[in-house]
């Protein structure tokens, strides 16, 4: 149990006081007070009155009449009439109608029952030319040596789900130029088949459907992962062997290159240790990065989507739980960013490799209260916001935390806390209205989250998705373009 944090805020004529919830990183969710503005007024104003129609009072004529004037006014809406006798009367009136136009898509205004309107009538963007969504949100959850599932989230129309051809456990999910690349490790009691690597496809122009799975390459078999990344249409695959080793595999023209090597310091010494590699793309590089058996992290570099590996790295963290794969991204400015869990405290850093200068930044905590024993849930926004999300050190609650840079970071907040087992949290960039989405498995059944800022959404329970016995993977694509 971690002491409670409490804010007091003190706003004009009002107090509000806000009761901490239990909660197992120990972080707060802090209330917010808005500045108390005066509403507009009811009246209008009697120089700045609303507009009128008014009929015409009289005519024109040679002859004698008798004219009707009428006065409004203009604050109380009250009127009078007053006759009067002329040989002559001129009157003048003035009519002004108000219309309102209907609708339009494109006008860059959100109207009616648009979802999005950006005005610039294109497809291949977050906002369809139909002001429907241009995005959405993929999930792969595995359910033991059940069919794996499958779900899609597009704002304005809800979820959709179904089963893959085989069962899954542990699954990994990259967007790609056509829609996305599935890969997993079959969890079938079948001892031939157990831990098999397999891929599967699902494209834009068939939504509803993925692919049947398939094996990725001849023999191809692991402990741990499987890590995908994609930079175009070639897609890099990472896992741990079960000879503890790391392999990777290219995807290039819907098929797969021979498994080859992961290199450790000397390229004729194959990496190992005992989780896999976490892949992280950059504009034409990628990442690989991973706990070698002696606790530090290290990570190689190839600098083409198709190029070859060079010579692990060290990097500077002090020891870290290598049993937990350490997360990576790489941000606008090309830098690298890993976050991992620290082994004498298991507190949540993060340091930063700056290219390129090949510097290393100092190791920053997120923050005293955010601690955990399993594995991170890591994203970068398109505009540089990062998102780190994790399951709570000693229950199972979900809890997240905010960062402007690596040395940067919001207090954790909490995004649930189920009554019953949780699996570590998966994140994906947000989907039209939110800047991250999250998902994770409690009680086997998929929960959604949108988080805007640090404000989590309630969890919502995605229709069909129960039954589930591993942690999920999850990524945004486009559905326009």
């Amino acid at each position: 149990m971690h002491p409670a944090r409490v804010l007091p805020v003190v706003a004009l004529l009002s107090v509000h006081c806000a009761d901490e919830p239990a909660n197992g990183f120990s972080g707060t969710n802090a209330g917010t007070t808005q500045q108390i503005t005066n509403p507009q007024s009811s009246f209008p104003d009697p120089t700045t009155a609303g507009p009128t129609t008014t009929e015409p009072t009289g005519t024109t004529t040679g002859e004698p009449t008798t004219s009707t004037s009428t006065t409004t006014d203009a604050l109380t809406g009250s009127s009078t009439t007053d006759p009067t006798d002329s040989t002559s009367t001129t009157s003048t009136s003035t009519s002004t109608t108000t219309t309102t136009a209907d609708p339009t898509c494109g006008n860059g205004v959100v109207e009616a029952d648009e979802l999005c309107d950006d005005g610039d009538g294109g497809d291949d963007d977050a906002c369809l030319a139909d002001c429907t969504a241009g995005q959405a949100l993929l999930v792969l959850a595995g359910a033991g040596t059940q069919p794996a599932l499958f779900a899609r989230f597009v704002p304005g129309v809800g979820w959709s789900s179904g089963q893959l051809s085989a069962d899954l456990g542990e699954t990994a999910l990259v967007a790609t130029p056509g829609g996305a690349l599935g890969a997993g490790r079959r969890a079938a009691a079948d001892v031939d088949a157990e831990n098999e690597l397999v891929w599967t496809t699902w494209s834009k122009g068939q939504p509803d459907e993925w692919t049947d799975l398939d094996p990725v390459g001849a023999f191809g078999f692991a402990v741990d992962g499987p890590g995908l990344a994609a930079i175009g249409d070639t897609a890099t695959l990472a896992f741990l062997g079960t000879d503890f080793k790391h392999y990777t595999a290219v995807l290039t023209d819907g098929a797969w290159a021979p498994f080859g090597p992961l290199p450790a310091g000397m390229p004729q010494i194959q990496a190992f240790g005992p989780s896999a590699a976490a892949l992280a793309p950059g504009m034409v590089e990628t990442y690989a990065v991973y706990a070698g058996d002696n606790g530090q992290i290290y990570y190689s570099l190839k600098s083409s989507p198709g190029g070859a590996w060079q010579p692990s790295m060290q990097a500077p963290p002090p020891m870290i739980v290598g049993a937990l794969t350490p997360a990576a991204v790489v941000d606008a400015m090309g830098d690298l960013l890993l976050a991992y869990v620290r082994q004498v405290d298991g507190k949540i850093a993060v340091v930063k490799l700056l290219t390129p200068q090949n510097a290393w930044t100092v190791e920053t905590v997120v923050d005293d209260l955010a601690i955990t024993s399993s594995e991170l849930a890591f994203v970068v926004t398109e505009n540089g916001t990062l998102y780190l999300a994790w399951k709570g050190y000693d229950n199972d609650g979900i809890y997240a935390a905010r960062g402007s840079d690596n040395d940067d970071w919001g207090a954790p907040f909490t995004v649930a806390e189920p009554a019953t087992v949780s699996l570590p949290p998966a994140l994906a960039r947000g989907v039209v209205d939110a800047h991250a989405e999250l998902v994770y498995v409690t009680g086997g059944a998929l929960q959604h989250v949108r988080i805007v800022d640090e404000d989590a959404s309630s969890p919502a329970a995605v229709p069909g998705a129960t039954g589930l016995k591993s942690r999920p993977a999850a990524t945004r694509v486009q559905l326009g373009g």
